[in-house]
């Protein structure tokens, strides 16, 4: 009977489901305390699962890959903050696309170089430059440069779970922490993660964080196949 219900796909959604509720609630309950976001609750959660029943990633992805699909117009529904401030971002075009342009150059060039000197697997190295761009950007990035998928969904999480962690408070201590500096940066260096962070912090945050986010990652998709 358990063996039949961990082989079923529709197991495996509702898990991933229940543990990013689960996590929902242990972030609110801890005063959504940036070290525990919802996300890497579930992850975790999700991967204990995996680990003690030795059920396979494939069989998993059977029920995640459902998932997976709307992970496309989840980003696309972003829009929505992003709307409400678009008449004030028309007015500062020049200094978002300068914004999204030297901070895709600087953390494209640092992942890229750190993996290469550090490591120096070139599979790894172009998988790392996708690693602040959206999840099905990255992966489907990725794979056509000649990356690791899978490996690209890990580096875009804990890339995401670092930024919404570290940002916020340095931007703070330096007194950058004007809402569309927070909401550009959020979303350049840590994508939807960043973004849902933003979102918290207010409605100008998460408009900016949405437009440096969507821009990031088309940046990303046009310019990368021709760097690397």
């Amino acid at each position: 009977m358990l063996d039949t219900l961990l082989h079923l796909p529709l197991f495996w959604a509702a898990l991933t489901i229940g543990s990013f509720l689960l996590g929902q609630r242990l972030y609110a309950a801890l005063g959504n305390s940036a070290f525990l976001p919802p996300i890497l609750t579930g992850i975790v959660l999700v991967g204990l699962t995996l680990e003690l029943s030795g059920i396979s990633f494939a069989t998993y992805m059977e029920g995640g890959q459902y998932l997976h699909l709307m992970l496309g117009p989840v980003v696309v529904m972003l829009a929505v903050p992003l709307y409400q401030f678009i008449h004030v971002m028309k007015k500062q075009w020049l200094r978002i696309s300068l914004a999204v342009t030297l901070g895709s150059i600087t953390t494209v060039g640092t992942a890229v170089f750190l993996a290469a000197w550090w490591i120096g697997d070139d599979a790894i190295s172009i998988t790392m430059a996708t690693k602040s761009v959206t999840t099905p950007v990255a992966v489907t990035l990725s794979e056509q440069l000649g990356g690791i998928g899978a490996l690209a969904s890990a580096f875009v999480i804990i890339t995401g779970v670092f930024g919404a962690l570290i940002i916020p408070p340095l931007l703070n201590l330096t007194r950058l922490n004007q809402p569309h500096a927070m909401g550009l940066t959020l979303g350049v260096c840590a994508h939807a993660i960043g973004t849902s962070r933003a979102i918290e912090l207010g409605e100008q945050q998460a408009a900016y964080s949405a437009m440096a986010m969507t821009l990031t990652a088309t940046l990303h998709a046009v310019a990368l196949p021709f760097i690397l």
